[in-house]
């Protein structure tokens, strides 16, 4: 099974406050834009719009913005049309008024003057692109991505101070920080125990979420398992209260003890 990649912003600002040209530089809103098929990503804003309506416009300004700006550009010329346009290019320089007049020696260093701040502005150019992508898609970002072996079993630490135990083979993603604007949540793929620090806000971000394949866990202070198989995916709840949320169906609500198996959008209690 694939997953999604989360990142979520480390922004201390809110989303609700962001302006179109804040939205069109956050990454998380970026790949959205740029990957409608990412389900789980489109989820989080289809909530996040249904939340902030006044927002619509904004958000849609937004996505022009970035839209317009990844327009493919000129294509880039090849070696032989290079060659071609900097013969053109010295030609002009040999035949202009100013130059014209000077020693040949004195028009070769002239020549050779605007060759270079042509191809010092050239580089400028592709050093400023070169710096954007780096900011934008560099070593600093913001999620962490954690896999084990078939061997091997990894005590993990998240942001909030909740635990998890990630059992071989799995993998498990999630932002490296979480803020009172960015939601607690992880994306899972394997099988992992998880201890979640309980919050006594009333916001949302007092909810801890799970995603895997098909289904979101939502908990606020609990102890729980998730196992994916091939035939499905199974929770179980040792303490607290969890609620799982399935595409086109209710909220199922597992009280302590209770074990369930959903597959194919369905799902069924275990003994």
């Amino acid at each position: 099974m694939t997953y999604t990649k989360q990142l979520y912003p480390v922004s201390q600002k809110s989303y609700s406050a962001y302006s179109a040209e804040e939205f069109a530089l956050d990454d998380l809103f970026v790949r959205w834009v740029k990957h409608p098929n990412d389900e789980e990503v489109a989820s989080y804003w289809q909530i996040w719009l249904r939340n902030h309506p006044y927002q619509t416009a904004t958000v849609d300004l937004a996505r022009e913005l970035i839209r317009t700006g990844s327009r493919p550009v000129i294509p880039p010329l090849s070696y032989d049309e290079m060659s071609t346009v900097w013969g053109r290019i010295r030609e002009s320089l040999q035949t202009m008024e100013d130059v014209r007049p000077l020693q040949p020696d004195v028009r070769a260093v002239v020549g050779w003057w605007y060759f270079i701040r042509t191809v010092l502005a050239i580089l400028g150019v592709v050093l400023l692109i070169g710096w954007a992508l780096w900011m934008q898609y560099g070593p600093n970002q913001s999620v962490w991505s954690i896999s084990t072996q078939a061997d091997q079993t990894r005590q993990i630490r998240l942001p909030d101070n909740s635990s998890m135990t990630l059992y071989p083979n799995s993998s498990v993603r999630y932002a490296r920080r979480w803020t009172d604007e960015t939601p607690r949540a992880v994306w899972l793929n394997g099988e992992a125990d998880f201890e979640i620090t309980h919050r006594n806000d009333t916001s949302s971000a007092r909810l801890f979420r799970v995603h895997t394949a098909g289904i979101t866990i939502e908990a606020v202070g609990t102890m729980f398992r998730v196992r994916q198989r091939p035939k499905g995916t199974c929770v179980a709840l040792s303490s607290g209260q969890i609620s799982l949320l399935l595409k086109h169906q209710n909220p199922i609500r597992l009280e302590p003890g209770d074990s369930i198996e959903v597959a194919t959008g369905s799902a069924k209690s275990l003994p």
